[in-house]
């Protein structure tokens, strides 16, 4: 959504001039069905259209392409009107979400004998009529598609490890297999490999497969591989000292195996170190940057 506010403010001139051009092509002095038919199809972009009186109360229904709702008659719609800008005839306002469709939207008001005209435009249409971003439905349903597919396959995996591991846990304390050392950490492990699986599948979820109905952030968002990272490292510590238990009771001369094991997850502890250092640090700068400003 921030591509699309970005992309917009970038090229704000020229969607408003193709507008208000368009809207000067185009009789405003009657509102009436028969202009809103024509206003719907000069912009395919047009979500809706009111009328307002002078005071900025709305009194007409919200007229869409294909039917009207009346409950809206009434509402104060000054909240979208800057009162200094709209002397010259028109105001263009801010983008926004609108609360009627949920779309990223802009609203231009056009001024008349007896009120204001009150036009939402869908900006995501704007900028794919001037080329400004790609129009790619299709894709973007099958991209959706596949990212359901493979969080909804991590989540089920995710669930299915942790049953596993109560599963296992539960053989050991029921008697149907021997207990052993086994039985506290196999257990553990497939609990914490479980969790991030299902971390990984659930966030998969949230950013890719379910609406937006919030501004994301675009820059990188490290909380994701960190939770994944974390889970990943403990698994592989109680695995380095579950092997540890079992060479110090079964083969001493297996230690040096269980010792290089213990030393690459002291590196990549390392290396994960750095990696939140750093990233801590870029998630510093803009609000220093921001202080001495």
């Amino acid at each position: 959504m921030q591509n699309l506010v970005r992309s917009y403010a970038a090229n704000a001139p020229l969607i408003e001039k193709f507008i208000l051009t368009s809207l000067g092509r185009v009789s405003l002095k009657t509102f009436n069905v028969q202009l809103a038919e024509r206003l719907f199809k000069t912009f395919p972009s047009l979500e809706l259209l009111y009328k307002c009186d002078e005071g900025f109360v709305q009194n007409s229904p919200n007229i869409y392409s294909d039917h009207e709702e009346g409950h809206h008659a009434g509402v104060d719609r000054s909240y979208l009107v800057d009162e200094v800008a709209i002397q010259k005839g028109y105001h263009v306002s801010e983008p926004y979400i609108s609360t009627t469709t949920g779309h990223l939207c802009i609203t231009v008001v056009y001024a008349q004998s007896d009120g204001y005209l009150f036009l939402d435009f869908r900006i995501r249409k704007l900028l794919e009529r001037f080329d400004l971003i790609e129009k790619n439905d299709v894709f973007k349903r099958l991209n959706r598609s596949s990212y359901a597919i493979i969080g909804g396959g991590l989540l089920f995996f995710g669930v299915f490890v942790v049953l596993y591991g109560f599963y296992t846990f539960g053989g050991y304390l029921f008697g149907v297999e021997a207990l052993n050392i086994d039985a506290v950490f196999k257990p553990i492990i497939a609990l914490t490999l479980g969790l991030a699986v299902y971390d990984l599948g659930k966030t998969i979820f949230e950013q890719e497969v379910l609406p937006k109905t919030q501004h994301v952030s675009e820059t990188f968002n490290a909380k994701t591989l960190l939770n994944f990272s974390v889970s990943i490292i403990i698994a592989l510590l109680i695995e380095a000292l579950l092997v540890v238990f079992k060479i110090s009771i079964h083969n001493y001369k297996d230690l040096p195996y269980a010792s290089t094991l213990i030393a690459a997850l002291s590196f990549l502890l390392l290396v994960f170190a750095i990696f939140i250092y750093l990233v801590r640090k870029s998630e510093k700068e803009p609000r220093d940057i921001r202080a001495d400003d």
